[in-house]
C-alpha cells in the first residue's frame, strides 16, 4: 500500500513539472519583468493623468506581493512599461501575457485601451489565479520608436504580480496564455470533480453501512476540499462566481471555509479510522474551534481585515488537527490501531512536504504563478485515504458473504435445529435482502444515463440484470455535446462479487480512456494499460472481464465519422452500412489470434485495434453474449443471425425502436424459459450532425 502511494506521489509530480518545463517563452518575445515602473493614483485616474503622476522603478519586491514596494493604505497603482519591437516581430499582431496579477487591472498600449481582467469596484471581481492575456492590434503598434504599456492595478489585500510579463506574436503567446490557463487554474478542475464524486460514492456507502463513521467524514472531507479548491477554477466555471456574489464572500465561503472544514473533517477521520470513540469534551472543543473561525472569518467586513485575520485562523485549524492526533496518541493500545495511526502518519508525508515546497516557492522565490502543490499532496493523501477505506468495504463485504454462505450450510445440515434457528434466519436472510438492494442502488448509481443530445448520434441501451445487482457495465465519454467513445465490459460470474469488480473497474477504465484520448493514444494501447491495472487493482480476485472499447473522431467534411476499436475477448458487434443495406460482424484482427480478456494474471493477450467510418444512418449494435446465448424451451439459441436480421428490417427506425424491436423478439423466443445471464444491449445509430447545430442555433 504504501509503495502504491509513493508511486502515485512520484508520478503526479513528474507529470506537474514536465508540464511546467515547457511553459518556456519564445525568445522572439519582449520580456518585460525588468522594465516596469510605478506610480500612485486614486479610483478616479485616468491615462490623461499620467504626465502629472511620478513614476519609481519597480523593483524586485514588488513581483509576489505589491505591498511591499507601495504605501499600506494604496488601493489604486499605474504600472508603464516602455518597449520597442526587435525585426522579428515587426508588422505582426502581437498579444501581452500577464502569467498573474490580483486583484484587478486594465491595460492600454499607446493609450488604445486593450482589455481588463477582473473587475474595480463598485463591483469588485478577482481575476483569481487566471494569467491575462491581451491581444495588441498591429495598427496601434509604433514599428520603429518607442511603446508604452500602461497598466492600471486595484490593489486589495495581499496582492501580487508575477515577473512573467512578456509581448511576443500573438498566436505563440495564445499557445502559452493556454498552457499557463492549465497549469494555475484548469488542473485544478480535475481534481475537484474526482472530489466531489468520490465524496457522492462514500456517502452512499455510508448510507448503507451507519456504524462505519469513517465514510460519512471522508465523504465530507472531500466536499470540504472541494470548496477550498473552488477559487482555483472558478474563473473555467463563470457561473460558479456569480457576478452580482461580492469577491470578499466567495472568498470566505470557499476558500476559507473549506479549509475549516477540511480542518475539522480530517481530525474526526483520523479518530475514526483507528475505531476510536471521541470523547464529548472533545467534540465540544473541535465544534467551538470550526465555530470561531467561522464566525470570525465571516464577520470580517473587507478583504483586507480578512487577509489579517488570515495567520489566527490558520493556526486554530492547526490546533484543530493537534488536537485529533493528540487524543488517538492517547488512546491508542492495540498493534491494530497503532498499525492504523502509522498509516495516517505515511499518507500525511506527501501533504507536509507540499506545503513546505509551497512556502519555499511562494513566500521565499516570489513564484506567484506557480501551481499550488499543496493542493496536489491534498489529493494523493484523498487518493491513498479512499484506496485504503475500499479495501475495508470490499473486505468487509467479502466476509458478509462468506457469513452468509457459512449461515446457509450450517442450517442445511442441521435441519433438527431449524425450528430454534427459525427466527434467527429469516432476520438474517432479511438483512441479505437489504444488502443487496442497497448494492444495487449503488451499482446503478454508476452507469451514466443516456444523454440527452449527442451532435451526430441517436443513442439507444437496453440493461438488464439477471439479479438485483450485476457484471455488465458501459460508460459513455462525452464533452459537452460531443461522444468521444463508448465502452461495454462484462464480468464473469453473477451477483456481488461481479458487481463488485464493475464498481471497481469502471473508474481504472474511464480514467484510462481519458488519459489516453488526451495523448492521443490507441485504444488498443487502453486495453493493455486497463488489464494492467486491473490485475494490480483487484489482487486475489478470479473475476475476469471481457469488453469492447471504442473512440469516435470528429465528423469531418461529408459528415463522416473515423470509428476506432478494439476488441478483449467479447462478443463481435455488428455494423450495418446504410449504403449497401448490409449488416456484418466487425472483427478486429486475424479470427483465428487469441485476444484474451482483461484480470487474467500470467497470460498473454492481444487487443488488435480496427478502424471503420460511419455515415449517416449506419449502425452500430453491441452486447453481453446474455443476448445471443440464451435458449429457448427447444434448447435453441437465440443466435446471431435474429440480430442482424432485425436490425436490417427495421434500419429506417430510431435507435431506441430498433433496440426495443431485438428485447421484444428476444423475450418472446425465451418465454417460459429463465435466463442465466445478465443482458445490456447497445444501438449506436448515425444521424447528421449538422442539422443538430441548426436546431441549436433556432434555439
Amino acid at each position: 500500500m504504501h509503495k502504491n502511494v509513493i508511486h502515485i506521489a512520484l508520478l503526479i509530480l513528474t507529470l506537474f513539472f514536465v508540464s511546467c518545463s515547457k511553459a518556456k517563452v519564445d525568445s522572439e518575445t519582449i520580456n518585460l519583468n525588468n522594465r516596469f515602473y510605478w506610480a500612485e493614483c486614486d479610483k478616479n485616474s485616468t491615462i490623461e493623468d499620467i504626465n502629472k503622476l511620478r513614476f519609481h522603478k519597480f523593483t524586485e519586491k514588488g513581483f509576489g506581493n505589491l505591498q511591499k514596494i507601495t504605501p499600506p493604505d494604496q488601493e489604486y497603482i499605474w504600472l508603464m512599461s516602455v518597449f520597442t519591437i526587435p525585426e522579428p516581430l515587426k508588422n505582426k499582431s502581437l498579444g501581452l501575457l500577464i502569467t498573474y496579477l490580483t486583484f484587478a487591472d486594465k491595460v492600454w498600449v499607446n493609450d488604445t485601451y486593450v482589455g481588463e481582467y477582473g473587475k474595480f469596484p463598485p463591483n469588485a471581481k478577482s481575476a483569481l489565479w487566471s494569467p491575462h492575456f491581451y491581444p495588441i492590434p498591429q495598427p496601434i503598434l509604433n514599428q520603429v520608436g518607442k511603446n508604452i504599456l500602461l497598466i492600471k492595478v486595484h490593489c486589495k489585500g495581499r496582492n501580487g504580480i508575477s515577473e512573467k510579463v512578456f509581448i511576443g506574436e500573438s498566436d505563440k503567446i495564445k499557445e502559452i496564455h493556454t498552457l499557463r490557463l492549465f497549469l494555475q487554474s484548469s488542473i485544478y478542475l480535475f481534481a475537484g470533480g474526482g472530489m466531489f464524486f468520490t465524496a457522492l460514492l462514500f456517502l452512499l456507502i455510508f448510507i448503507w453501512r451507519r456504524r462505519a463513521m469513517e465514510y460519512l467524514s471522508f465523504s465530507m472531507l472531500c466536499l470540504a476540499s472541494l470548496m477550498l479548491a473552488t477559487p482555483f477554477f472558478s474563473s473555467n466555471l463563470p457561473l460558479s462566481y456569480p457576478n452580482n456574489l461580492p469577491h470578499t464572500i466567495f472568498i470566505k465561503l470557499t476558500l476559507c471555509e473549506g479549509l475549516y472544514l477540511i480542518a475539522f473533517c480530517f481530525s474526526s477521520l483520523v479518530i475514526e479510522f483507528v475505531k476510536k470513540h471521541e470523547t464529548k469534551q472533545l467534540r465540544i472543543i473541535r465544534l467551538a474551534i470550526l465555530t470561531v473561525c467561522s464566525v470570525i472569518t465571516l464577520a470580517a467586513p473587507a478583504y483586507e481585515h480578512l487577509m489579517m485575520i488570515c495567520p489566527y485562523m490558520l493556526a486554530l485549524s492547526i490546533a484543530q488537527i493537534f488536537f485529533g492526533f493528540a487524543f488517538v496518541v492517547h488512546e491508542i493500545k492495540t498493534p491494530e490501531e497503532k498499525k492504523s495511526f502509522k498509516t495516517i502518519i505515511f499518507i500525511s508525508i506527501p501533504i507536509l512536504i507540499s506545503i513546505l515546497l509551497d512556502f519555499f516557492v511562494k513566500s521565499y522565490l516570489q513564484k506567484v504563478d506557480f501551481p499550488y502543490v499543496t493542493l496536489f499532496g491534498w489529493e494523493i493523501a484523498l487518493i491513498s485515504f479512499m484506496v485504503i477505506l475500499s479495501i475495508r468495504y470490499n473486505q468487509a463485504l467479502i466476509q458478509n458473504e462468506y457469513h452468509n454462505i457459512k449461515l446457509r450450510k450450517e442450517v442445511y445440515e442441521r435441519t433438527s435445529e431449524l425450528s430454534r434457528k427459525n427466527t434467527e434466519l429469516e432476520r438474517q436472510i432479511n438483512r441479505a435482502e437489504t444488502d443487496l438492494e442497497m448494492a444495487s442502488l449503488v451499482q446503478k448509481k454508476f452507469f451514466p444515463y443516456p444523454p440527452k443530445t449527442i451532435k451526430g448520434w441517436d443513442i439507444a441501451v437496453s440493461y438488464s440484470p439477471l439479479d438485483k445487482v450485476s457484471g455488465d457495465m458501459y460508460d459513455y465519454y462525452v464533452e459537452g455535446n460531443t461522444l468521444n467513445g463508448f465502452s461495454l465490459f462484462d464480468v464473469s460470474g453473477h451477483g456481488i462479487a461481479a458487481s463488485l469488480v464493475t464498481m471497481l473497474a469502471k473508474n481504472i477504465i474511464f480514467q484510462s480512456f481519458e488519459r489516453n484520448m488526451r495523448k492521443n493514444e490507441t485504444v488498443s494501447r487502453t486495453l493493455y494499460e486497463i488489464n494492467d491495472e486491473i490485475i494490480e487493482a483487484k489482487g486475489g480476485i478470479e473475476n475476469y472481464l471481457t469488453g469492447l472499447m471504442f473512440r469516435f473522431k470528429p465528423f469531418d467534411e461529408d459528415d463522416v465519422c473515423k470509428v476506432e476499436m478494439a476488441n478483449a475477448g467479447h462478443p463481435n458487434p455488428f455494423f450495418f452500412s446504410a449504403e449497401d443495406g448490409i449488416c456484418n460482424e466487425i472483427k478486429s484482427g486475424d479470427s483465428t489470434t487469441h485476444h484474451g480478456a482483461i484480470g487474467l494474471d500470467f497470460i498473454t493477450v492481444s487487443f488488435p485495434q480496427i478502424s471503420f467510418k460511419m455515415a449517416e444512418n449506419d449502425i452500430l449494435l453491441f452486447y453481453t453474449d446474455g443476448l445471443t446465448e440464451s435458449r429457448n424451451k427447444e434448447n435453441e439459441m437465440f443466435g446471431k443471425e435474429r440480430v442482424k436480421k432485425i436490425l436490417r428490417e427495421n434500419c429506417a427506425k430510431t435507435a431506441q425502436s430498433i433496440m426495443e424491436d431485438i428485447i421484444d423478439a428476444f423475450n418472446e423466443f425465451t418465454k417460459d424459459v429463465k435466463r442465466d445471464d445478465d443482458i445490456t444491449v447497445v444501438v449506436m445509430k448515425r444521424e447528421n450532425s449538422n442539422n443538430y447545430v441548426e436546431e441549436l442555433q433556432e434555439l
